[in-house]
């Protein structure tokens, strides 16, 4: 009997765990289970308590203790039963879980050693990226207009984005489609989203294309890389316009593609071939609405480039992303339109008809071309927003796509104009502008090529950003201009920005000459 005695009085002197540092507040708004549940649940978190003591005591016990009733005990040891605190042995009592929750979430602090200070490895194909920026730069994004920046090219009118229909078409595609919209979705996209574009393409810009021949991309950047990867091996040769859009030089330059420069003149890209240059296995090019001198294809040049590829066995990838704005006379077919040959890559994008945050885009390419896409899409990233493209299916099916597109290019039409008079009466005398037919850029030539640090230097401090045409140059060398963006900016901002440029110039001619 003595030792039937001893044997459990000796256990519960070494297992029980007193939870001295509890205080129970009875004024305080907290009830006093959930007081209970908080400070045992911290007081086990902390460790302060060994092996030999992690049995807790009995409710009834417990609650003679603490002066409360079993059941507010029973409440909160209940709750620490279920988050995995504690764990219960038949006839042994209730015992402190050996890990506790937090194990599972906090990651074992690595052991600290003393460094060794060696350079770190970056890939070849990142150093060869022609993309300076650093730090906080990328967060000013493609464009670097920061906040009270004017006249950047290429940034759409934003805030003329019907914000209220989109989210109630987006509110009814979700209260229709639910769950299902949350899912990994189609790497080729959304279906009723490709039978929309394709059918605004074949009504809008003469293409012949079905639903199957499109894959949604997250902007013309990622078609241009999808596109490169599956027809080219690295070190096999793209030609592209020069000057060009900048990201298409560094997406190619990723993809670890020869880039060859080709010069433009009145009727577009030269196609012809030097002796010693290679063959290009695609061409880079913008016949809508050349960017940044804004040359429009000729026909002419269009038949040219496709013949050239048809005999040579290469792609034309078309980027159509402005086509939309054209000010002047109807735009011509696209190229996709009129090859007969399945040799167009055709591209276009959202960006700029709606805005840029949104990053849809699509490729409408010859059919055996669809898989490989596919695939480099599902390896990339899988797909774009489920959600974002179901509610722009609907916003195209439903004929708000096209009113919009109708609605700003009237808009940029008058800021276009607008630009044009202001910056001829506040600039006239420094500069040539090349009056575009279509896009959201003017190029404007310096009359006086000495001129162009200064008026650089200015741009930066005033923060009236045009960018230097040469910033899109790879080769070629141009006469020194700036290219305007006049579209996302109202009549009055135009003003305000040519007014302070006009000023800024001024006053740094007076300061010069009272220099001397």
């Amino acid at each position: 009997m003595s030792k039937r005695k001893s044997r459990p009085q000796k256990r519960r002197r070494r297992s029980i765990i007193a939870f001295e540092m509890i205080r129970l507040d009875r004024t305080a708004g907290e009830p006093l289970h959930e007081q209970l549940y908080r400070q045992i649940r911290d007081e086990l978190k902390s460790g302060r308590f060994s092996d030999a003591s992690s049995r807790l005591p009995s409710s009834r016990a417990f609650a003679n203790e603490r002066g409360i009733s079993r059941s507010t005990v029973r409440l909160a040891i209940s709750k620490l039963h279920a988050e995995g605190y504690l764990l219960s042995k038949r006839g042994s009592g209730t015992f402190v879980a050996n890990l506790l929750p937090e194990t599972f979430l906090t990651a074992d602090q690595p052991k600290t050693f003393q460094s060794i200070q060696r350079p770190f490895r970056i890939s070849d194909r990142v150093r060869a990226i022609p993309d300076t920026r650093v730090g906080n730069q990328f967060d000013l994004g493609a464009t670097g207009a920061g906040a009270g920046v004017s006249l950047v090219p290429s940034i759409p009118a934003v805030d003329e984005f019907p914000i209220a229909i989109w989210e109630r078409l987006r509110a009814q595609i979700l209260a229709k489609k639910g769950v299902n919209l949350l899912r990994y979705a189609s790497n080729r996209g959304d279906a009723d989203l490709r039978k929309a574009i394709a059918a605004y393409l074949c009504d809008f810009r003469a293409a012949r294309c079905h639903p199957d021949q499109i894959v949604i991309v997250a902007g013309m950047q990622q078609a241009m890389l999808m596109s490169a990867m599956a027809v080219l091996n690295p070190g096999q040769a793209a030609w592209i316009e020069d000057p060009c859009y900048q990201q298409i030089t560094r997406v190619l330059t990723l993809a670890g593609v020869k880039i060859v420069s080709k010069p433009l003149d009145n009727q577009g890209i030269v196609i012809a071939r030097a002796p010693k240059e290679p063959l290009p296995r695609i061409i880079y090019v913008t016949p809508s609405h050349q960017f940044p001198l804004g040359v429009t294809m000729s026909l002419k040049r269009r038949t040219g480039l496709l013949d050239f590829a048809r005999a040579h066995n290469a792609f034309v990838f078309e980027d159509d992303y402005d086509a939309e704005f054209r000010f002047t006379g109807p735009p011509l077919p696209s190229l996709q339109g009129i090859d007969n040959a399945s040799r167009v890559i055709y591209a276009g994008t959202v960006s700029k008809i709606l805005c840029p945050s949104l990053r849809l885009g699509y490729i409408v390419a010859p059919e055996p071309l669809i898989d490989p896409l596919v695939k480099i899409r599902s390896a990339m990233d899988q797909h774009s927003s489920p959600i974002d493209q179901a509610t722009l299916a609907r916003f195209i099916t439903e004929g708000f796509f096209l009113s919009h597109i109708k609605r700003v290019r009237k808009i940029y039409a008058e800021r276009r104009d607008f630009f044009i008079k202001q910056f001829n009466e506040l600039l006239g005398d420094r500069f040539t502008l090349q009056v575009p037919e279509a896009g959201l850029n003017i190029v404007a030539w310096l009359k006086r090529e000495e001129d162009f640090p200064m008026i650089r230097r200015i741009t930066v401090d005033i923060g009236v950003r045009p960018s230097a045409l040469s910033f899109f140059c790879i080769q070629v060398k141009l006469k020194p201009a700036f290219v305007f963006g006049f579209a996302a900016w109202t009549p009055t901002q135009i003003r305000e920005s040519l007014v302070k440029l006009a000023s800024a110039l001024r006053d740094r001619v007076n300061y010069e000459r009272q220099s001397r």
